[in-house]
């Protein structure tokens, strides 16, 4: 067991000396591309954390990404010069926010009726963004232009420098999956566990199932928001793209390519999904069907994502030694 703390955090550094060193040795096309698999990796797993540990198929969870974003768009218009970190901040306990009022009336269902519940929300956000146009832009979009960030003993960063951004983002990002890790070895993560294995069992020896699963759809919820707010700064606009049904499969395509039963499944379902899309994109026009060619046959044949097939090959392996 010690033997594995060690190897885990020796793997923890390497990585972080990598994500360190990325803007010099990555040119600043691969660097956007990495930022952009930062905060989908992020809101990957917040769907992971609905889906695989609490076993609870959402198809609205964009609702969640989209009210970060609008926020952190609206926010900056209206108070110029606001700190990016409090944007994300207020930003984050929106979606939250939105979240526990969602997950309210939803974790009371579940299966089909769960899914088509949050769906239902879902569209309700959707249509709030394309008729309040009169704060969300509607059709237009909101554009936003972002400052400098002060930093005590660092001062002011220039946030339009895609290195400053991409710092940013990562920093981010990591603090949130580490402390969803953490979070997971928690006795809460033990009742996840306990709740998702079986619901009745889980009633029976004590443990309070609706608070369990509406906090884990608030937690849920308010990751979402970061990484819509990430994706905001990023990008410097929003639009119903944010909110809409198709982020929404985009999300769940993304977890399924990864692997809904790993945690760092959405990290590789992300960046397959990110870099498959820019590929297959320059060749064909028609690449969405060889998206959902992939998407089948992972369904068919890979039910554990593309992290199940990796475990598949380094058990296979390990006995062959």
């Amino acid at each position: 067991m010690k033997n594995n703390k060690l190897i885990y955090l020796a793997i923890g550094f390497v990585v972080l000396v990598l994500l360190a060193v990325f803007p010099f040795i990555l040119p600043k096309l691969q660097l956007n591309i990495v930022i952009e698999i930062a905060f989908f990796s992020l809101f990957v797993l917040s769907y992971t954390l609905l889906l695989g540990y609490g076993g609870l198929l959402s198809f609205g969870h964009a609702a969640f990404f989209g009210i970060g974003g609008y926020l952190t768009a609206i926010i900056i218009r209206s108070f110029p010069g606001v700190h990016l970190l409090l944007v994300i901040l207020i930003s984050a306990a929106a979606a939250a926010l939105a979240a526990f009022w969602v997950g309210f009336f939803c974790v009371r269902r579940s299966g089909t009726y769960f899914a088509l519940l949050t769906l239902a929300f879902n569209q309700f956000f959707f249509a709030v963004a394309l008729k309040w146009s009169s704060v969300t832009g509607g059709d237009d979009g909101l554009g936003i232009k972002l400052g400098d960030m002060y930093l005590p003993f660092v001062g002011n960063i220039h946030m339009h420098s895609t290195t400053n951004m991409y710092y940013l983002v990562m920093a981010v990002v990591v603090l949130c999956m580490v402390g969803c890790w953490f979070l997971l070895k928690t006795p809460f993560g033990n009742t996840v566990a306990a709740v998702k294995d079986n619901e009745d069992r889980a009633w029976f020896i004590g443990y309070n199932v609706l608070r369990t699963k509406l906090t884990l759809f608030t937690i849920s919820g308010l990751i979402a928001g970061i990484a819509g707010s990430l994706f905001v700064l990023f990008e410097e606009f929003v639009s119903l793209g944010c909110i809409n049904l198709v982020m929404s499969t985009q999300v769940l395509f993304m977890a399924f390519i990864g692997g809904t039963g790993s945690f760092f499944g959405p990290i590789l379902g992300s960046a397959v999904y990110i870099y498959f899309t820019e590929w297959i994109s320059g060749i064909t026009e028609n690449w969405e069907f060889f998206l959902g060619v992939l998407f089948i046959l992972l369904i068919m044949y890979a039910h554990r994502g593309l992290i199940g097939i990796i475990g598949f090959v380094v058990d296979r392996f390990r006995t062959s030694e």
